[in-house]
């Protein structure tokens, strides 16, 4: 991490516990984020309570091959400051909102070359999400919950879609801050805890909208089927141990150019991504969480040059109410 985004990123955690020259356009991997959209409304801290705040943080990467230069490879390096909100007026309802901060880099690299084609700092696009359990059982004997959840949510373009390279061209739709369209998804949650032992499980289906340009091409992220496994162990009052498997698999992309030609599957997108997803919770005091979570690749079954590099949060939990 740079000195800047370091001091970024400390100034942030500070803030919150105190109250892509020109190259050919990027076709970074759309695979990007595995997993259940409200793994938020999983963790530790918002398992009770009516009231949790979260501020984190999250590095990923994805390369993918040029379009039209063999050879070359397209870095798209993201860091993502996000701080979300679950609330719970009942045990059975959450709503989450979560507002992203989000910098990118996309480099082109190849014959010996590394030219930065773009790079954006700013609000990307904010996510709202509701989750209803219309079932549950408790066996007060055991400790023992089942429960089954519908959950629902979307993305609304708030981030900015439109933004030019220094030669004033449209800089690559995956370089830009908001994707321009809206994201809306539904899902199942099943969760089982007992004692010290917490499961869930969880598969949800992502639509992508499409987004219009200034220069009068438009583009549609392709859809996402996206699913979650995980496990909890509380070994000690204050420590959450959790492993499990996110996937997704996404359609092509689809684009059309300003003079109206269409590419109904835009070359190295979408594909399939298993990640293996370890994290660690630590509830330093009182209310405050600390925890950091990770995705591993295990699998990448991925359409054309692409690879997706394993990805990383931390952050802080605090349960207000």
């Amino acid at each position: 991490m740079t000195s800047r985004r370091l001091a970024f990123t400390c100034a942030l955690l500070v803030t919150f516990t105190l109250p892509l020259t020109f190259a050919t356009p990027a076709r970074a991997c759309s695979v990007c984020g595995c997993g259940d959209p409200l793994l938020t409304a999983s963790d530790p801290a918002a398992i009770t309570g009516q009231l949790r705040l979260q501020l984190d943080t999250e590095y990923m990467r994805i390369d993918a091959g040029t379009d039209g230069q063999p050879g070359y490879t397209d870095q798209l390096t993201q860091w993502s400051y996000r701080l979300n909100a679950v609330y719970r007026p009942m045990d059975p309802l959450s709503f989450t909102v979560t507002l992203p901060l989000l910098t990118k880099e996309i480099h082109t690299v190849g014959g010996g070359t590394n030219v930065l084609d773009s790079d954006l700092t700013g609000l990307g696009d904010i996510e709202v999400g509701v989750r209803y359990a219309p079932w549950r059982s408790v066996d007060l004997g055991v400790g023992r919950v089942h429960e089954v959840a519908i959950t629902a949510g979307t993305s609304m373009p708030t981030g900015n879609h439109d933004a030019k390279a220094a030669d004033g061209s449209l800089v690559d739709p995956h370089g830009q801050l908001g994707t321009g369209g809206w994201g809306p998804w539904v899902g199942l949650h099943y969760r089982f805890e007992q004692g010290s032992w917490l499961a869930f499980a969880a598969l949800s289906y992502r639509w992508r909208t499409e987004a219009t340009y200034f220069d009068g091409s438009r583009y549609k992220f392709g859809n996402a089927a996206l699913w979650s496994v995980h496990g909890q162990y509380h070994p000690a009052r204050r420590v959450a141990l959790d492993l499990g498997v996110d996937g997704r698999y996404a359609v092509a992309d689809r684009a059309v150019d300003p003079d109206g030609t269409v590419e109904s599957a835009v070359v190295n997108t979408g594909g399939t991504v298993l990640s293996i997803a370890p994290g660690v919770y630590f509830n330093a005091v009182g209310s405050l969480w600390l925890f950091v979570r990770g995705q591993l690749p295990v699998y990448k079954e991925l359409f054309g040059e692409q690879d997706v590099h394993p990805s990383f949060t931390t952050g802080i939990q605090y349960q207000l109410l």
